[in-house]
């Protein structure tokens, strides 16, 4: 078989990678696919193709032609655009759900309301698309907030916010400043909850669901929380999309799944399945994910509903995971998802994100991401990573001088396995000190930055 992934970040490198994995498959085309493939086993080898392909009906013709079995779409914005849709409708099978079913992530009014029509429970939250209206909202009510893009934002549109300052400065940036563009049109402003963030997948083929019962530790903060410096000097420690992970989660135990799927999964699959008064009637085939809040008093609330794999999640997910992604995808696109048994190993994961660091700017200095950062900075180091250790691809490009180079504030992934939480821990940042972003415009120093506490 042959299958194709469309996306360029590490999540999509993941999926390609783990697609190469399976018994099924021959040949995974990666569009438009980065750079840091041709650097991994499967690239060297010609399992994995990267192919600069970015117009969709040239995305037709190339599956065509290929003869490609099964397609998944990795990243929100070609699923918004209508990848999917047009795919679909040329025969090509899909993992993913079609445009109008993207609203669930590029609506949070939408989806909110919904939730909360269902019983599911969520924050208090309220919406604006006034920003006057919005900041007097946040004057009179006196509790700590999230003030979130109501569209796609690349995972970077919620704002934690300490204090009514912050919440203001947050509205300003987002619905004025539009620093995620039209998704700030509207602001959803939510009730700050405190707790253990858990992030939890469900796989829908149309008809049924497959849980995948092995939910992840996300850690979303730019930086750990004892570097204040740096959180001074950003203005907060801003969420960004990622910026490392580790599975199997810490509370991960059969009572709390069945609750995760008791009080919330079901109720929302069967909103989103089911015609009538609070139904959608959908055909969704693709991913569901949940970004939940576990209170100390064991209370759950919904802080996001996502159409795709969370980014860094899926890349320790697919490390974790024995069963055939083929087997998977093809369940999702022909709806027998009931048939497919879930199998995962016992090892522990780990995932550091190496980012764009502080480096100098040809006027000052970048603060490095999740600010204004530099690109074109020649990684070196690739090859002394240990065996066994992973390294996904992100934010990269080749330069005809310099090979492999930065080119995007999440630059790469590195993922170690071992037997405890501790071991995975452990050989995941030893392996990342083996690589370095060189400065050229600053002696050569190294500009790489990670967080230091990721599966603490």
């Amino acid at each position: 078989m042959k299958v194709a992934v469309y996306g360029t970040g590490g999540r999509d490198h993941a999926l390609a990678d783990k697609y190469g994995d399976s018994q099924h498959v021959e040949k995974v085309y990666f569009l438009p696919g980065n750079a840091g493939v041709s650097y991994t086993p499967k690239g060297k080898r010609g399992l994995i193709e990267s192919v600069d392909i970015r117009d969709f009906n040239e995305m037709v013709k190339f599956s065509i032609e290929k003869e490609i079995d099964l397609v998944d779409i990795g990243s929100e914005n070609p699923l918004e655009e209508g990848l999917v849709d047009i795919l679909n409708e040329n025969g090509i099978k899909t993992v993913g759900p079609k445009m109008q079913y993207v609203r669930l992530e590029s609506d949070r009014e939408f989806t909110d309301n919904i939730l909360r029509e269902i019983g599911v429970p969520k924050p208090e939250y309220r919406v604006f698309n006034n920003p006057e209206d919005a900041k007097q909202y946040v004057r009179n009510i006196g509790y700590q907030v999230f003030v979130k893009s109501n569209g796609l934002a690349a995972g970077k549109g919620a704002i934690g916010c300490e204090d009514v300052e912050q919440a203001e400065n947050a509205i300003q940036s987002i619905m004025i400043d539009r620093v995620f563009g039209k998704s700030g049109e509207k602001v959803v402003i939510e009730e700050m909850k405190y707790g253990t963030e858990i992030s939890f997948f469900v796989y829908l083929d149309g008809e049924h669901m497959l849980p995948l019962k092995m939910f992840v530790q996300d850690y979303k903060k730019a930086f750990d929380p004892i570097d204040r410096d740096s959180i001074s000097a950003f203005g907060g420690n801003l969420n960004t999309g990622g910026t490392g992970c580790y599975v199997p989660h810490k509370l991960t135990t059969p009572w709390l799944i069945n609750r995760i799927i008791k009080e919330i999964v079901n109720p929302t699959v069967n909103a989103i399945y089911n015609r009538g008064d609070l139904g959608l009637g959908w055909d969704y085939r693709g991913v569901l994910y949940f970004g939940l809040n576990l209170d100390p008093y064991n209370k759950l609330d919904v802080f996001e509903l996502n159409v795709r794999h969370g980014d860094p999640e899926w890349e320790v997910l697919s490390r974790k995971l024995s069963t055939d992604l083929f087997e998977i995808g093809m369940g999702v696109s022909e709806g027998t998802l009931d048939k497919t048994k879930l199998v995962w190993n016992n090892q522990y994961y780990v995932d550091v994100v190496a980012m764009e660091g502080r480096s100098r700017a040809s006027k000052g200095w970048n603060k490095g991401y999740p600010g204004r950062y530099g690109k074109g900075h020649k990684i070196r180091g690739l090859d002394t990573i240990e065996k066994g250790v992973t390294v996904y691809f992100s934010g990269v490009r080749e330069d005809s001088e310099k090979g492999l180079v930065t080119d995007g504030g999440r630059v790469l992934h590195v993922i170690a396995g071992d037997s405890t939480l501790e071991k995975a821990k452990e050989r995941a940042y030893r392996n990342i000190t083996h690589i370095s972003f060189i400065d050229h415009n600053n002696n050569n120093e190294n500009c790489i930055r990670y967080r230091k506490t990721i599966g603490d």
